[in-house]
């Protein structure tokens, strides 16, 4: 009784959130130059171990928020084509708002051209007024891998990479019942959007590594202030490393922005993963 209560408490938080900060979304619309700290992403690197896939790379970004499609999003496809990636990995929060698809299918055809893109859904992309199916539908048509509770084997030399994209933890859509068992030569790797996933996570599902965003890592970090934005779903987790269970989950500062068209102290990210025997 008390988790189901705490949970619809977390879901009228996540709703709530989403519908205030959508009029500031079609206001910033409107005038797009005005995003201030959002230009320069960091690159952070994950070094990670597993022979099969020694020598592979993966970009992974988050939370692009893309309703318009600006020079720093073309910067960024330019990016990413130059770390040569073998896979690119989208843990949700697409866009915002309806208007935002059309900006946002074009980055995707042209981060496409880099690399096979998987993507998996945020909150902000369920209640962007986008269906799913069509959602679906666009991502088919130029070869962008949609995972919603499902996983996809890559086969390798001696093993495999399963890649299982979970609907979003933080309105209670994930479905872990897609994770495959572990088996020699199997690398799992999850995708889902929020960092509750990790509470969601037990000695029972194997996964070597869990990609997600949804924090902004706070967006606006003011020194000696501590963290005061993280939308429901977070549990505290602001970014970077988590351990829990066995479970290792890697929080994405994300790429863009919510209410607010600007980031203090707080730049984004892309995270490469390279993989070694």
């Amino acid at each position: 009784m008390i988790a189901s209560v705490m949970r619809g408490q977390e879901l009228a938080r996540v709703w709530i959130g989403h519908w205030l900060s959508r009029p500031f979304h079609h206001l910033f619309n409107l005038a797009p130059g005005l995003e201030i700290g959002l230009a320069k992403p960091e690159l952070t690197r994950l070094h990670l171990t597993h022979s099969p896939l020694a020598g592979r790379r993966a970009v992974h970004l988050s939370d692009l928020h893309l309703d318009r499609y600006r020079p720093r999003h073309r910067a960024l496809v330019r990016t990413v084509a130059e770390l040569k990636p073998d896979w690119i990995f989208i843990t949700g929060d697409l866009v915002n708002v309806r208007d935002g698809l059309p900006h946002l299918l074009q980055f995707l055809t042209d981060l496409r051209r880099a690399a096979p893109v998987f993507v998996t859904l945020g909150n902000h992309d369920h209640y962007s007024g986008i269906g799913v199916d069509e959602f679906a539908d666009h991502f088919d048509r130029r070869k962008v891998t949609l995972l919603l509770n499902q996983v996809t084997f890559i086969p390798m030399d001696g093993g495999e990479l399963a890649i299982v994209g979970l609907d979003d933890p933080s309105l209670h859509r994930a479905d872990l019942r897609c994770i495959p068992s572990s088996r020699p030569g199997r690398f799992t790797l999850i995708l889902a959007h929020a960092p509750n996933i990790l509470d969601q996570l037990t000695p029972a599902h194997h996964a070597d590594l869990t990609l997600c965003g949804h924090s902004h890592a706070g967006q606006w970090r003011i020194p000696y202030v501590p963290t005061f934005w993280l939308p429901p779903g977070c549990h505290g987790r602001t970014n970077g490393m988590y351990e829990k269970q066995s479970h290792r989950l890697y929080v994405n500062r994300g790429l863009g922005w919510s209410v607010i068209p600007m980031r203090l102290n707080c730049s984004p990210e892309i995270v490469l993963l390279e993989w070694a025997a």
